[in-house]
């Protein structure tokens, strides 16, 4: 709905920034990537939405994403985080500033993509 909308939206925001173009064309086993931001919580106090994604490329490489958005402290005001981690073909290292470990989502599946999400909810009373 407009959570996920609002979530994509940020990432869009996020990847236009130059760091992130950068280090997608790094050669690196695995780099990692996070950020956060504030975000107004009106109507979403007590939330906390999460988006997990991953690409998978043909050779076995991936990349996986993963967003929070978190008004999880019942404030006008909350976060927005995000980070990649991405993944090498045949690698089994990796680092994470913000992503996920999505490979066993790409093994068998390359050229495949997709997200998973949560919303968990807390008392702010």
């Amino acid at each position: 709905g407009d959570l996920t909308r609002n979530i994509l939206f940020r990432l869009r925001m996020m990847m236009l920034n130059p760091l992130y173009l950068l280090l997608c064309s790094a050669w690196f086993v695995a780099i990692s990537e996070s950020s956060v931001i504030t975000i107004d919580c009106t109507g979403q106090r007590g939330r906390v939405h999460t988006v997990d994604t991953w690409t998978c490329d043909r050779n076995g490489g991936s990349e996986c994403g993963s967003y929070i958005e978190d008004c999880s402290g019942c404030g006008e005001k909350g976060s927005f985080s995000g980070g990649t981690t991405y993944y090498h073909t045949y690698s089994i290292e990796y680092t994470s500033a913000g992503g996920w470990d999505c490979r066993s989502k790409c093994r068998g599946r390359p050229k495949s993509s997709g997200f998973q999400q949560k919303t968990e909810t807390e008392s702010c009373y």
